[in-house]
């Protein structure tokens, strides 16, 4: 039989506190925060996780108020902190849908949605396919054990109930948002100058043969040449994925700093 009395106090207020948070960071983390997760595996891991990070904590118990309020406040401020890592985390997944969603206009295919697993929403192939690619490359990358580490790197940082939205920070995760635009462009470059050619092609042909359909021709065309340079581009295209979650990672930590400061 365990000696309860052995058990520091506050443990068990504590571990809800770090259960909040973690749960927080996996209902909003990548591949995890789907609605093609079932809610229980998520909660039952987010209290294995908890269970093994409160250890790491021991040294910084918070007093945890028993009145509804304050309590409440607390749990707040926890979930903030887990969706926060999760949000960042995040970041990544939708530069390369918004990249997708681009190149899926640009190609044709916005008529011919499909359901994302991921994001639980209706997208265009395309999305599907870098989705589906930033997906492994994280799990490549072990992305998931980088999350575990940064919600640990949270406990170390950002003691139990102090954490402030300040305005540094605000302005950091809006920067950081802006950054979505520029890892879609830095994905999408090379197709669309590709389509780019290709459309001043057709449209030289169009000139130069008036006979020629160039609307019924154009689609094929562009489908045909903008998948050609999406398979010529993978290898890169993963290189720079796997970069973009280490250096999104980098960003959390930065973050987090900010947060502690």
């Amino acid at each position: 039989m365990p000696d309860v009395a052995a058990i520091p106090s506050g443990y068990l207020a504590n571990l809800f506190l770090v259960f909040v948070r973690v749960g927080a960071m996996l209902f909003s983390a990548p591949l995890l925060s789907g609605r093609t997760v079932p809610a229980t595996l998520k909660i039952g891991l987010a209290g294995l996780l908890a269970f093994l990070l409160i250890p790491v904590n021991q040294g910084h118990f918070a007093e945890v108020p028993l009145a509804w309020v304050p309590l409440s406040l607390l749990v707040l401020k926890e979930i903030g902190v887990g969706v926060m890592v999760g949000f960042v985390a995040n970041l990544v997944f939708a530069g390369m849908q918004l990249a997708g969603q681009f190149l899926g206009i640009e190609m044709g295919f916005s008529l011919a949605n499909v359901i994302d697993p991921l994001f639980s929403q209706s997208i265009s192939l395309m999305d599907q396919l870098y989705t589906i690619l930033a997906g492994l490359v994280f799990l490549a990358i072990d992305g998931h054990q980088m999350l575990i580490l940064a919600i640990q790197q949270t406990l170390d940082m950002i003691p139990l109930g102090a954490f402030e939205m300040t305005g540094p920070v605000v302005n950091q995760l809006v920067e950081l948002v802006g950054g979505i635009f520029l890892i879609g462009l830095r994905i999408t470059l090379p197709v669309t100058a590709a389509l780019l050619l290709s459309d001043i092609a057709l449209g030289l042909m169009a000139r130069t043969v008036p006979q020629m359909n160039v609307f019924v021709v154009g689609l094929p065309v562009k489908i045909f040449v903008g998948f050609v340079i999406v398979v010529l581009t993978m290898p890169a295209l993963g290189a720079l994925t796997g970069g973009l979650f280490r250096s999104n990672m980098m960003d959390l930590s930065n973050l987090l700093k900010l947060v502690a400061a």
